[in-house]
């Protein structure tokens, strides 16, 4: 089967820009793994900016240009990205056609407009949606009928989906490099005692680092002996160097900037702890997932969607945006340092195994076209 992952911002510059996030990674994962399940794959992505560039793939790309948000009039943030999606649409549709594929993946609402010209163009093109967030606006249920069926990645998002299109998707979990994001041997020795507390992701407000800062200030205060490596970059990383000096965690939290899959993944291991603190909704945060892999049990914000996958035993969750519960949930996971249950990363490598693996999700979406191949 030729299968097209029109997923445009999986390419646009590497993870750390407002546009560019955890959608780079599922596109190329979900890409390599239904190759190696024998398709032919292609992914639609937008051209990277000079000096710019996206993550090494086995899958052919199709790279066009597009306009950045910032170039478009500031009509509201969705009113751009569905701009900016409709641009890179026309700017791909000579390539479109020669592709002529069978099947396409969408991973944004912005792209249904898109997908509605391509089914009057080829009305047997099929089309799956994969929800992976609530990214709606005015009018987008107009073309929802170009969507032959859809999954979302998680079953909150699932149910998101059902309340703004009225049908509820599957829900398939994003897909995590397992060859990679395993438990290594046994975690490196560190003369420090303190509890290693590890977290990592775009630095942006809603994923709610200003608030784990706050909640680690309190977490001190208690007495609570930790040191937090924090990995990635984004455009408020200025705002949190100052907050750290502001809270006087400087020799407590370390900004490890943006690592490499290979290194973020010894840094899982080197930890005792994964905390995704979002403030905002986050569907199926895949660093989680990762974490998970490698075996580290999970502190989540009530907005991570993922958590509706998991067993209590490899997750606790707490109130967004509470600080003061934050840390309330560290001091008490502080105590559970020398749980065995708690602290069993093969365990729990092998719980998550099944629902992340590459091969698996895939195999899950293609389920779903065999079940619209006879309309």
């Amino acid at each position: 089967m030729k299968i097209a992952l029109f997923i445009p911002n999986a390419t646009f510059d590497l993870p750390g820009t407002p546009e560019v996030g955890g959608i780079e990674t599922f596109s190329f994962t979900l890409g390599e793994a239904l190759q190696h399940l024998g398709h032919e794959v292609v992914i639609f992505g937008g051209e990277p900016k000079p000096g710019r560039s996206h993550l090494a793939t086995t899958v052919p790309l199709e790279l066009h240009p597009y306009w950045e948000t910032k170039s478009i009039p500031d009509l509201g943030t969705r009113f751009q990205r569905l701009v900016q999606r409709l641009h890179y649409g026309w700017s791909s549709r000579h390539a479109w056609a020669r592709r002529r594929v069978d099947l396409v993946i969408l991973a944004k609402p912005f792209d249904w407009p898109v997908a509605w010209f391509w089914k009057r163009w080829r009305p047997g093109l099929k089309v799956i949606m994969g929800f992976h967030g609530t990214d709606f606006y005015a009018g987008d249920r107009l073309f929802y009928g170009a969507i032959d069926t859809a999954f979302a990645v998680s079953p909150r998002t699932a149910q998101m989906a059902e309340e703004h299109v009225g049908i509820r998707p599957i829900a398939i979990s994003n897909p995590v490099n397992l060859a990679l994001f395993h438990p290594g041997p046994d975690r490196p020795a560190r003369s420090e005692s303190a509890w290693h507390l590890v977290a990592s992701g775009r630095f942006i407000g809603w994923k709610g680092f200003a608030i784990l800062l706050e909640a680690l200030a309190l977490a001190r205060d208690r007495q609570i002996d930790f040191h937090l490596s924090l990995a990635g970059s984004g455009p408020e990383q200025d705002q949190l160097v100052a907050q750290i000096k502001r809270l006087n965690l400087s020799n407590r939290v370390e900004l490890c900037g943006r690592l490499a899959p290979e290194k973020l993944r010894d840094l899982m291991r080197s930890g005792d702890l994964y905390i995704v603190p979002s403030i905002g909704f986050d569907a199926c945060n895949i660093s989680a997932l990762e974490a998970l892999a490698v075996g580290l049990p999970l502190l989540l914000s009530d907005q991570v969607g993922l958590k509706d996958f998991l067993m209590e035993r490899d997750f606790v969750a707490y109130p967004s945006r509470d600080a003061g519960a934050l840390a309330g949930q560290l001091a008490a996971l502080s105590a559970r340092r020398q749980d065995p249950d708690w602290n069993d990363r093969h365990a729990r490598h092998a719980r998550i195994r099944d629902l992340v693996s590459p091969e698996k999700v895939a195999q899950r979406i293609l389920d779903l076209a065999a079940q619209i191949s006879g309309k």
